[in-house]
């Protein structure tokens, strides 16, 4: 079963980093065109700039940080989730920031002006007030995946005397296969909900540092550092044993997610 949930969600981000379609524009970049993965690859060129490079950090950190799909209530003790998320944040390819950091099948291959990121979700409560959770997948056509991990914390719980939820929420993650660059992404959120029946409306935010280190023969850069913040909002929906959600944040860069999973 694991082994098949790697595989969907492999076979997933494959098809997400699939480019826009083959006719250029005017504003379309001039590409770096190596065969050596199916897909779009990270591969540092010479053109990349110190400039560039941070920026690509701080949005390649928003892009990995993982969305909180939920509202500000645990799970309980014992309980757990599995399931699939899928986030697409809109980003700008012409910009040195992707071009000079990416590598592409054909001329004609862009990476478009989105990354949608789909993974394996999965949480469990290990107290009545704190949960732990991993997200995590590979794109088999290209040389990159992500990995991540997150903890969620109640600080209180709605009530007949508390009218909403609110928790806070660590996580960490990280860029995970390419040779010539590593990033990470480091974020606290603090979110607040009300349920409603089976739904669940919140709101929050998050203070977030992102992390960029070069490993390429090709430039000589210093490693990058790009603090930010960012505010997200979504409603969840739990009926049975089945769960879901829909949100959108914006920071550095804009996203909007969906997850669907299940509850035991």
């Amino acid at each position: 079963m694991k082994r098949t949930s790697l595989r969907i969600g492999a076979a997933a981000i494959a098809l997400a980093t699939m480019a826009r379609p083959a006719a250029a524009g005017p504003a379309d970049p001039i590409l770096h065109v190596d065969s050596r993965y199916k897909s779009c690859f990270f591969d540092l060129h010479p053109e990349l700039t110190q400039g560039e490079f941070k920026e690509f950090t701080g949005e390649i950190g928003s892009i990995l940080r993982p969305r909180q799909l939920t509202d500000a209530t645990t799970l309980g003790k014992g309980r757990f989730e599995v399931g699939l998320s899928l986030a697409r944040t809109g980003i700008d390819d012409a910009k040195g920031a992707w071009n000079n950091t990416m590598s592409h099948p054909t001329r004609d291959h862009y990476l478009g002006d989105a990354i949608v990121l789909p993974l394996i979700v999965a949480r469990m409560g290990v107290s009545d007030r704190v949960d732990v959770g991993i997200s995590g997948g590979l794109n088999p056509g290209s040389n990159w995946g992500v990995a991540s991990a997150e903890a969620k914390i109640a600080l209180m719980r709605q009530g007949p005397n508390r009218p909403v939820s609110i928790a806070i929420r660590p996580t960490l993650a990280s860029l995970i296969g390419p040779a010539e660059v590593w990033a990470g992404n480091a974020s606290l959120d603090v979110s607040v909900s009300r349920r409603l029946g089976s739904f669940a409306p919140y709101v929050g935010g998050a203070s977030n540092a992102s992390f960029g280190v070069e490993r390429s023969n090709d430039v000589n850069l210093k490693d990058a550092v790009e603090t930010g913040s960012v505010v997200f909002g979504g409603v969840a929906f739990e009926a049975g044993h089945f769960s879901a959600a829909a949100e959108a944040e914006h920071g550095k860069l804009t996203s909007f997610s969906l997850r669907v999973s299940g509850r035991f």
